[in-house]
Order: structure tokens, then C-alpha cells, then sequence
């Protein structure tokens, strides 16, 4: 009996590397998982140690401008949420999620090997400031080998973030009852290691770079990457592989492409002369059958049976890209957000910087990176909260298991990313009232005389905006997507950081060039303290305002999905919907981070 249950194939039709079934006791699980979550705490720890010191390392060793070293960093961090759409297309329509990982693990670590060199060596980077002289500028050599890992990075990072947790998933069978409990019990471990890689990241990586070295800071994030590689290869024997069914992308692009073709084809007016297949097909992609709906009709004509069936979209797949559709129109008014989160990792930094950041003791100074993980520790203090005190609370009066909708919950958070605007511009006149009276301003070496947690309120409101919008976000792009495009709402999650980041580095250039044309003086200069900060910050909580108007436009024209006439089962059980959120309010955690 022991010896059968030992070759027990798994259920899920999970297979190795070569194509054959698995034997459930000999691969995934916990002991496949262990190598995952260790990687991706160490993918984490170096992404945040990165990006939290990012705009320092350009300001004080490249000696770049304020302006630059912003977009710069928002540049960088902007196609790095870009880029696991390309990893997310490569896995499902080419190598598979561990392959892909694999390579795209390789770009990581030759970029994390070469930032490293360049941050080591004198030779590749500028000479230090000199006093009373202007700073030297780093030679387009030395420029260009920073940016050139830094972007190999950005690369590596998009089939890295679109595949290691789906693929941890892959290591647990949901036919199997016992390793569908481990399951959530990974993702719980999941949410734990990348929330404290990150903290580790902005804090102790970030305080080596600072006060000891940024060759060794670096060299610990790409000692610990490459430690967790070679893990991660040398158990590949035990890996389960799940077969890729094709792209999300794919089937929407061939939705335009028949459509478009139909063009002059007449959309009949009983949806049921519509193409489509037996639900059995759908159920062996991992899919399920949507009924017809009546909003963007000219969609239908690529289900028109025009010629060979083999050419025609079902109606399925219509409705999928219909449903995309509908979360694109909301997914355009969380751009402006993304924008403002990006200021505690540039603007907010730069702030911090000009303060002083002494506690405890005149011995220990707080790193000015550091403070941007005020920001995840109040947005897990604040989704903590939100979940054990306020759902159960709001559930009493609205009977919704979530306590408010999804499209509530994102609303607050913009009501509160506008508010978090206007602490920082508060925030910044007092600094500047500061400045004006020390007459510091014409000194851009000057160290404010004002505490560096002045600026907490500013990051902690942050926080807790994003445990509303960016959970909330999560979960609408992740829930009202079909089945079959579920991994591409998680990637439009990503894809709105990403072009919000994009965003910032337009604005920020824009105001600073329209603000300093006819003779007056730029909002945003490189001696921080003559700079309007709170200028600037009071036209993105405006700007802010303006767009959560358009949310509620765009609100007022969403239906959700199970009230389209969907072909979806309702839960009907409360405690599974309520665990559900649990497990998204996690991801949410770590994708903030």
C-alpha cells in the first residue's frame, strides 16, 4: 500500500521538464517551495535596497540634478513593472514559467554583477565632490555601464516577477486536499518573505550603502541572488511543471485581428448563431464557458462564422477581451496615483536628505533611503487593521463579505493619495519657513534644522492609501478577468506602476522647464533648498482630485462581472470569499513592496 501511494501520479496533470507525469511523494511541495521563497526574498531584498537608495546613489556619487536623478530612477523603476508583460508572453507562449525564470534569473544576476563593478571600482565612477568646487560629472563611460546593468536589471526583473510565485503555486496539487491547505499556507509565507526582504532592503542595505560602502551593499544583494540561483537550479528535479494552455495576449490580439477582418460582416442579431465550442474544451485550458453580452457589439463580429471555423474566436474568447476592456477603463484613472506613489522613493527622498537625520545619538545618523519603509510598514499595519477591525464591522451594515466593494475601497485609496499630497506640501512649507529663517537657502550643502520624521506623516497616509488602492487594484484586476485572463490582469496591475513611473519622469520635467521659463525661478532645483517642493506637490494633489473625478466617471459605467450573465458559480460559502481577500490583501503587500 505504502509502495502505491509512493508512485501516486500527481492530479493536476502536472508533469517534469521531459514532458511525463510527476510522482506526488517525490516532487512539489514544501520541499520544492523552500528554494521559491528563499529566491524571492533575496530578489526582493536587492530590488528594494536598489530602489531606496537609487536617487541618492545618482545625487551624491553621480552628481546629477535633482530633475535627472528623479526621472532617471522613475524611468528605471517604470519598465521594470513593464517588463513582465514580455515575461509573462515568453512563459505562456514559449519556454514555460521555469525556463523563462531561469534565463531571465541569468540577465539579473549579470546586471546585478555589474552594477556592483560599477559602484566598486574608482575608475567607473566620478571623483568625489570637492569643496567650494563644482562636482564633476561622471564621464558618458561611466554612465553608461551604471545604466546599462541597471536596465539588464529591469529586463530580468519582468520574467522573474511574472513567473516565481505562479510557479510556487504550480508546486501544489488543488485536486489534492492536504496540499491545497499548504498551498495557501505558501502564500502566506510568500507575503511574509517578500514584505521583510523589502524592510531588509530599505533599512540595513540601505545603511551599509550609506555609512559603509555601496561596493559592499551591493556585493551582499549579488552574493545573496546568486546563492539563491544555484538553489533554485540544483533542485530542478523536483519541480512540477504546469502545461502553458497559450497567452492572454494572444487570444485578445486574434479578437482584433478576426473583427477587423469581419469588418463588413453583418453581427446577427441572435447571439446564439455566435461561434463557440463545448465547455469541456475550455475545462482542460483551466477556463470556463462566458455567456454572451450586449456592450461592444462590433467585438462580435470575430466570432461570426465567416469561412473556416479553425480562423473564428468563440464566443468566450470575445467576452474575455470584452471584460479587459472594462477593466482598461479603470485601469487608466490608477496611473495618476502610481505617479504620486513614486515621489517617496524620489521627491520624498530628496526631502528627507536636506533634513537632519540624527537620532538617538549625534553617532547614529538615519539613512534618508530608509524612510520609504514607513510606507510598507503602515500599509501592513493599516490592511491588518482594515481586515480584523473595520470588514467585520462594515459587513454588519452593508452585508458584503469584503465590508465595501472593490471600487469602493480604490476610491478611498485616491482620496487618500490626495491627502498624503497635501501632508508633504504642509510638510515642505514648514521646511521652507525653516530655511528662510536660518537663511539657508542659498546653500544647497545646508542641513535643515528640522527632524527627518517630520516627514512621517506624509509616508504613513502613503501606506495607507496603497493598503486601499493597490489591494484594491489586485483584486479587480485579478477577480472580474475571466479565468483565462487572470495572469493578465495581475500584469496590468504591474503595467499601471509602470507607465504611472513613466509619467512622473514627463510632469516632473515638464513643471520644472514651464516653471523656470521668462525669468522665474523653477519649482524644481538642484540646490534642494531653494527648491518649491510644495509647489509641485500641491499641483499633483490637484491633479490628484481632478482624476479621482474621472474614477467616479468611469465607476458609474462599471457593471461587475458576476452581474453580466457570466456562466460562473456564485460562492456559497462567506468564509471562502472572506479568505479569498485574506490572500490578496497579502499579494498586495507584496507588490507595494
Amino acid at each position: 500500500m505504502a509502495s502505491n501511494e509512493s508512485l501516486e501520479f500527481a492530479s493536476d496533470d502536472s508533469v517534469d521538464l521531459s514532458r511525463r507525469s510527476v510522482i506526488r511523494s517525490k516532487t512539489g511541495g514544501w520541499r520544492a517551495c523552500s528554494s521559491i521563497i528563499g529566491y524571492e526574498f533575496c530578489e526582493r531584498l536587492a530590488f528594494a535596497g536598489i530602489w531606496s537608495s537609487l536617487v541618492v546613489y545618482l545625487t551624491t556619487n553621480l552628481h546629477e540634478g535633482t530633475v535627472s536623478s528623479s526621472t532617471n530612477a522613475t524611468n528605471w523603476v517604470g519598465t521594470l513593472y513593464l517588463t513582465p508583460l514580455l515575461g509573462e508572453f515568453i512563459a505562456d507562449m514559449h519556454l514555460g514559467r521555469f525556463s523563462t525564470l531561469i534565463v531571465f534569473s541569468l540577465i539579473y544576476l549579470l546586471g546585478m554583477g555589474v552594477i556592483t563593478l560599477s559602484v566598486s571600482m574608482e575608475s567607473l565612477r566620478p571623483p568625489d565632490c570637492l569643496s567650494n568646487e563644482p562636482c564633476q560629472k561622471g564621464s558618458s563611460k561611466q554612465i553608461g555601464i551604471f545604466f546599462f546593468a541597471l536596465y539588464l536589471l529591469a529586463v530580468g526583473s519582468g520574467g522573474i516577477r511574472a513567473n516565481t510565485c505562479m510557479f510556487g503555486v504550480d508546486q501544489f496539487d488543488d485536486f489534492d486536499p492536504k496540499e491545497k491547505l499548504q498551498k495557501k499556507t505558501f502564500l502566506n509565507w510568500w507575503i511574509s518573505v517578500t514584505f521583510f526582504g523589502g524592510l531588509l532592503g530599505q533599512t540595513i542595505i540601505a545603511y551599509i550603502q550609506d555609512k559603509i560602502s555601496w561596493g559592499l551593499g551591493y556585493g551582499i544583494m549579488t552574493a545573496a541572488m546568486v546563492i539563491s540561483s544555484l538553489l533554485l537550479v540544483i533542485r530542478t528535479p523536483i519541480y512540477r511543471h504546469k502545461v502553458q494552455t497559450g497567452s492572454p495576449l494572444q487570444r485578445m490580439a486574434n479578437v482584433f485581428f478576426r473583427m477587423i477582418k469581419n469588418r463588413k460582416v453583418q453581427v446577427p442579431s441572435d447571439p446564439s448563431s455566435l461561434y463557440e465550442v463545448d465547455s469541456k474544451e475550455y475545462i482542460s485550458q483551466g477556463r470556463h464557458v462566458i455567456a454572451h453580452t450586449t456592450d461592444f457589439r462590433f467585438l462580435d463580429k470575430a466570432a461570426v462564422q465567416n469561412g473556416s471555423r479553425s480562423n473564428t474566436c468563440t464566443v468566450t474568447d470575445v467576452e474575455e477581451t470584452k471584460l479587459v476592456i472594462r477593466i482598461l477603463r479603470i485601469w487608466v484613472t490608477t496611473i495618476i496615483p502610481s505617479t504620486l506613489l513614486t515621489q517617496a522613493g524620489t521627491l520624498f527622498v530628496m526631502q528627507a536628505m536636506t533634513l537632519d537625520r540624527h537620532i538617538i545619538s549625534p553617532n547614529f545618523e538615519f539613512p534618508a533611503a530608509s524612510i520609504g519603509a514607513f510606507v510598507n510598514i503602515s500599509m501592513l499595519l493599516s490592511i491588518i487593521i482594515y481586515n480584523w477591525a473595520f470588514v467585520p464591522l462594515l459587513r454588519r451594515f452593508t452585508g458584503n463579505p469584503r465590508g465595501i466593494t472593490i471600487l469602493q475601497r480604490m476610491g478611498i485609496g485616491m482620496i487618500l493619495h490626495t491627502i498624503a499630497m497635501l501632508a508633504a506640501m504642509i510638510t515642505d512649507i514648514k521646511r521652507r519657513k525653516v530655511i528662510m529663517n536660518y537663511g539657508l537657502a542659498d546653500n544647497k550643502h545646508s542641513i535643515v534644522p528640522l527632524n527627518i520624521f517630520t516627514l512621517l506623516p506624509q509616508f504613513m497616509i502613503m501606506g495607507t492609501a496603497e493598503a486601499f488602492l493597490e489591494v484594491g487594484k489586485l483584486e479587480l484586476f485579478y477577480e472580474e478577468a475571466s479565468d483565462g485572463m487572470q495572469s493578465l490582469g495581475s500584469t496590468l496591475y504591474a503595467a499601471s506602476i509602470g507607465v504611472g513611473a513613466f509619467l512622473n519622469s514627463v510632469l516632473l520635467t515638464l513643471v520644472s522647464r514651464l516653471t523656470g521659463k521668462l525669468g522665474q525661478k523653477s519649482w524644481i532645483l538642484d540646490n534642494l533648498n531653494a527648491s518649491h517642493f510644495d509647489y509641485y506637490y500641491a499641483f499633483l494633489s490637484l491633479l490628484s482630485f481632478v482624476n479621482y473625478i474621472l474614477y467616479l466617471i468611469m465607476v458609474g459605467r462599471y457593471t461587475y462581472k458576476r452581474e453580466t450573465g457570466e456562466d460562473f458559480e456564485e460562492d456559497s460559502n462567506n468564509a471562502l470569499e472572506i479568505e479569498r481577500i485574506n490572500i490578496h490583501d497579502g499579494e498586495g503587500i507584496q507588490r507595494g513592496i
